[in-house]
């Protein structure tokens, strides 16, 4: 799969389709499935929605990816950063180890570069500390 590039991103972003469940307390625990994701970066994932959370709201994220072998639920937290007539973007606040090397794998194995996603991760370490 090709990488697409949006001049205003400062991460790849890949298309990645999966199943995402979405709550939040801030909206009394209310739940949102989201039967298909559009894309994901180490940032964050653009979720095809119907029904919406308000941008600024906290969420926490559930991403069901499975292949041939096995599934695997990635946990993050994130908050709605664009909502859309078509869904929303969210942008990833926290998230825990596992989740993290499984998402770094994705990203490697869609973009078909390595190297790109291991400078990006640098850089995002750059700016946390900044």
């Amino acid at each position: 799969m090709k990488t697409t590039y949006n001049e205003k991103r400062k991460y790849s972003r890949v298309p990645f389709k999966t199943v995402a469940c979405l709550w939040s307390q801030e909206q009394g625990n209310r739940e949102i499935r989201c039967d298909q994701t559009r894309d994901i970066s180490l940032k964050g994932i653009y979720c095809y929605s119907d029904v919406k959370f308000s941008v600024g709201t906290v969420c926490d994220i559930e991403l069901h990816v499975s292949d041939s072998d096995k599934k695997l639920v990635l946990f993050l937290k994130g908050i709605v950063v664009r909502t859309e007539e078509e869904g929303m973007g969210i942008k990833f606040k926290e998230m825990d180890l596992d989740s993290f090397f499984s998402l770094k794998n994705i990203l490697n194995y869609n973009t078909g570069d390595p190297e790109l996603i291991e400078q990006e991760f640098i850089q995002s370490i750059k700016e946390k500390n900044d």
